[in-house]
Parts: structure tokens; sequence; C-alpha cells
């Protein structure tokens, strides 16, 4: 399997429960959930199930897992409003979980809480020889090479019917395509390009899943850049962008043009967030050569970075080649994974940057409460835009609302906020790929395209 190894790792250690591409929950290693509140909840456990060592699974572990995964040594808490002091085993196979304050990415976020033994962890150990409540236990691991799993004893669940999983490790797109023709491989990443070849191999299906992402535009409203406290220039910029190019020429028609600033697949969008001020205007070029003008953008030069994926640089190109009809030069810059994230949030070191919106959670709350906040190096909440200082207010306010009606209402002046400020703009809504031997029963890509592999079997 041409995959990546946080997937494979998931057959190994599990997580409490799990969410399906519908938004459906699977229940793991916990059997129950009681929101008591939307600060407190009562999780209730799957009792009788053991760690690869023999150990048992108690609430115990479940503590110290969320300990973990808030006091990772250079890591970002994964749960900041988790209360761990109130947190407690109500007793062996109940935790009641307590939040200083509600937080709506977390009932999506559990499912990427990995659980692990409390009693036998260890950091260094835990590399190399994993110990979890999962189906697999590792065999086999080389860096940069492979992860060879084995059915192990014990499993609390159904015995998967594939014994062993092997996972190679193909950085190239080139590798995974050729892998997947000579049978090297069972399932795969697709690139783009290469769909519409693997959908004609007779052996090969192609599963295509909505990961609620967007290509997105963002603009640096620092004072070092042309877009400091120029709105309509930001807005010539959109209105130059002929999106459905995008998705026809860089994501080969496997993309959507954007009909807001984030993801139309979020689990939380309505109708009328959608096509909203230039979402709604599309590709229009006239407009966008007068907006240009007026705002003093025409005969300037502007550098637009990337990451230096393969969609991203094409992108850029046609972003590039828009803005010259405009009478606007864009210089496109093309980085190295190793520079692009010191550089993106400098804001002193370009004008644009082709990047994404997502969530975790798959909510229009999140993605507005990080974007907004913490992209261009925070520059968004330093500089001056459109309705800045309610739309800072509400996006600092959204993850805690529990009310849908009220939550409805706060994504709506969100939505048309954003797209009057125009901080970033959704060029499209992007899709994932993965091929799969038709062979292959069960294959259903789970949240986040995560794949149940225990739940796989050959016909």
């Amino acid at each position: 399997m041409g995959y990546d190894l946080l997937n494979a790792m998931r057959m190994v250690y599990e997580v409490l429960w799990d969410i399906d591409g519908e938004g459906n929950r699977t229940w793991l290693l916990a059997t129950g959930l009681e929101v008591v509140e939307p600060t407190v909840w009562h999780v209730k456990l799957r009792e009788g199930v053991t760690f690869a060592n023999g150990n048992p699974f108690t609430a115990d572990d479940v503590l110290f897992s969320l300990w973990r995964g808030n006091n990772r040594t250079g890591e970002p808490a994964t749960f900041p409003v988790l209360n761990l002091e109130k947190s407690k085993a109500l007793d062996e196979y109940t935790v009641e979980i307590v939040f200083d304050s509600y937080d709506l990415s977390y009932l999506n976020g559990f499912s990427l809480l990995y659980i692990y033994d409390k009693e036998s962890f260890d950091e260094t150990a835990a590399a190399t020889t994993p110990n979890g409540t999962g189906p697999y236990a590792v065999t086999d691991y080389v860096i940069n090479s492979h992860l060879d799993l084995t059915v192990r004893d014990g499993y609390w669940g159904e015995k998967p019917a594939i014994k062993n999983l092997h996972f190679a490790i193909m950085s190239e797109d080139s590798q995974r395509v050729t892998a997947l023709q000579t049978g090297l491989v069972d399932i795969a990443g697709v690139p783009y390009s290469d769909i519409e070849f693997i959908q004609t191999l007779s052996d090969l299906a192609v599963a295509i899943t909505s990961p609620a992402m967007t290509k997105a535009l963002y603009f640096n409203p620092a004072a070092t850049s042309v877009f400091h406290d120029n709105t309509d220039a930001r807005k010539a910029v959109a209105l130059a962008i002929d999106t459905q190019s995008i998705a026809n020429i860089a994501y080969s028609g496997f993309a959507k043009a954007s009909r807001m600033p984030v993801a139309v697949d979020n689990i939380d969008v309505e109708d009328r967030f959608l096509d909203l001020g230039v979402y709604g205007i599309g590709y229009d070029p006239v407009k966008a050569k007068e907006l240009a003008e007026s705002s003093g953008l025409t005969g300037k030069e502007v550098l637009l970075i990337n990451n230096g994926s393969s969609d991203s640089q094409v992108v850029a190109e046609l972003i590039q080649a828009n803005l010259a009809e405009i009478g606007v030069t864009a210089n496109v810059q093309n980085l190295d994974p190793g520079s692009w994230l010191s550089i993106v949030f400098d804001d002193s070191q370009y004008d644009m940057a082709v990047d994404f919106t997502t969530a975790p959670s798959m909510t229009i709350a999140q993605n507005y409460y990080s974007w907004i906040n913490y992209h261009v190096g925070g520059a968004y909440t330093r500089n001056p835009w459109p309705g800045k200082d309610r739309a800072l207010e509400l996006a600092n306010k959204v993850m805690s609302v529990s009310d849908p009606a009220e939550l409805s209402e706060i994504y709506m002046e969100l939505t048309e906020l954003q797209t009057e400020a125009m901080l970033w703009f959704s060029l499209v809504d992007m899709t994932q790929a993965a091929a799969y031997n038709k062979g292959l029963n069960g294959y259903k890509p789970l949240l986040f395209g995560n794949v149940n592999y225990a739940g796989l079997s050959w016909s």
C-alpha cells in the first residue's frame, strides 16, 4: 500500500470513536457518550480490551492519553480548553471529561486521539515498538522505506480477514501510479492528472472524496504589501482569476470553483452562505481591471509564493497569467517545504500566498477561527480591514457557541464580513482520490480520508 504512516498507525492505536465521510459515529474503545452539559461529558468505555502487551484498557489510560495530547514537547495542545484537573474516572470504565468552555470541534476531534497504555508508555519506545489496542501490531519498520503490520492475538473485536499489511513509503506521484499499474501496491493516493488514466485500468477502482478543503489565495495586509488597507485591490485580484480554469487545468476537472470563503462540504454550510460578493460575480476581468486601476494596483509588481507542490505551482502560474491581463505583474516564487512555513507566516516577505482552508472538525467555525487569527503570522489581527473588530469578536466567540440558531447567524455574519474584506479568496473546492484493487471488499474512506484496513477482505 503506497499510503501514509499516520493512517497505518490507526490499525495499532485505536481511538474512542471514529467518524465516517458522512459524519456518522462508529464506537471503538468507547461504547457511549452522554453530554451531561456542553462542558461535561461522560464517556462509557468498552470492557475486556487489552493492549498488545496484555495490560487491560481502563479509564486511567484515557485520562493519560488526554494529558499527553495536551503536553507534548514542542507541540500545541490537542484540546486547549480541556480541564485536566477536573476530568476524572468515575469508575474503571467511565470517564468524566470536563472542559473550561464548549468547543464545537471536539466531538470530531476525539476521532484523532490515539489511546496509549499509561503503565508502559515510553516516548522513545513508542516510535519503534508501539503498544496499542488495535487489531494489528508492528513487525517491521524501516524509516523512509516501509512499515509492516500483522494481526495480533487477543484483539477485542472481529479478527481482520487480511493477516499482513505492508505500507510502502512512496513520495513521488509517478512511483505510486507505477506501483498501482504493476500490482506492487493495492491501495494508493492518486494525483489529479492520473485519475482518468487509473479509471481505465480494469483491476482498479478510484474513490474520490471531499476533504472539505479549498485551495485559496491569501492576501498579506501588512504595511509592506500592496494589499495593506486596500480592499478594492484584493477584490480586483479575486475577480481577475478564472477559477474554473484552475479546476480544469490544475485539478484535471476534479475540483469545483469555490462558492464561499471555506469549503461547501463542511458539515454546517447552509445555502444562504453561498455566492455572496465576488463568489456570486465570478470571473470578471473587465470589473477586475476597473478596480485594479482605481485602487492603484495597475502597473504594480506583487510577489506570489506557494509551497512548491505540483498543483500549487500550476495554480500560481494560472493566477500570474490572469493578473497580467489586468496590468498587474505577479512574480511567482516556488518554495521548498522546508522554507515554506517560515516564510508564509512572516508578513514582511510576500504579497500573496497560494495555500488552503480546512478544519479537522469540518466546521465553518474552526475554519474562520483558525485562518483569521493565525494565518500570515496573525497579520489579520494587526492590520486594518473593513469590519475587522466585529469579525475578530465573532471569530473568537464562534467555537464556544452551542446553540444552533445562534451559530447559524454568526456564520452568516462572518461570511459576509470576510467576503467584503477579502482576507483570502477561495479558488476551488478540492477532492482527494485513492485507487484500490477491485478485489478488495469493504473499502470505504472515513473522515479525513482515513481507511479502516481491518475491515478489508479479498474477494
